[in-house]
């Protein structure tokens, strides 16, 4: 999503100063606006820099009634439930989207789960098989 915005964020700054008759607003032509061009270009980077910073926090996780699969690009590590250190919920986060913290590996990895949920004034509910299961795990495990 990010790096997605950040490069139409991006061309729509370059292509504001280059070419601003071809935008309309308002069935007005827009003019040369360097204050708007530099704001989009600086949001554009903004958006591609913090990409870069989270990409290799998402991974896949398969769960199972005794053991979790996490899997990334290059490696794939298969743990057992009482390997959990943390399991929460992120909140005002929309689709779902689960830290998880494994005993042995120093990072913090981040998945969703089905797109089953609620979400209220920010507050997200997994409703999906995968949340249930979580809660369930959490709760026999006091994770």
């Amino acid at each position: 999503m990010f790096l997605g915005a950040g490069i139409i964020m991006i061309i729509t700054s370059l292509v504001s100063w280059s070419f601003p008759n071809l935008i309309t607003m308002n069935g007005e032509q827009m003019s040369q606006d360097f204050f708007v061009s530099i704001v989009f270009l600086v949001i554009g980077f903004f958006m591609i820099i913090i990409f870069f910073g989270i990409n290799d926090k998402f991974v896949v996780v398969k769960l199972g009634g005794q053991s979790l699969i996490v899997k990334k690009r290059t490696w794939e590590k298969s743990n057992n439930w009482l390997d959990v250190e943390s399991l929460s919920l992120i909140q005002f986060v929309y689709p779902p989207l689960y830290r998880i913290k494994i005993r042995g590996i120093e990072k913090t990895f981040w998945f969703n789960p089905e797109n089953q949920f609620i979400s209220a004034g920010g507050f997200t509910s997994d409703l999906s098989e995968m949340g249930h299961l979580i809660k369930k795990k959490k709760r026999e495990l006091g994770i």
